[in-house]
């Protein structure tokens, strides 16, 4: 299995996460682990983009400065 495959598996993964835990915060009961499920994927997705090639890491640091001043 190389790279790519690799990256594109846990964006699904991610994706999938992100439903389910969407999903979840409909009731009360689940609404806790649904956060958490949704947290996951949002980690996983932000780790995954992080290692990817390619990557600027100027930019991402100039879109984190920009996003934390808003």
């Amino acid at each position: 299995m190389n790279a790519s495959t690799i990256v594109d598996l846990s964006y699904i993964v991610a994706a999938i996460l992100f439903i389910f835990g969407i999903k979840m915060l409909g009731k009360a009961d689940t609404a806790k682990r649904g956060n958490l499920l949704s947290a996951v994927g949002m980690l996983l997705a932000v780790i995954v983009t992080l290692l990817s090639k390619g990557l600027s890491y100027p930019l991402v640091i100039v879109g984190l400065s920009l996003g934390g001043a808003v």
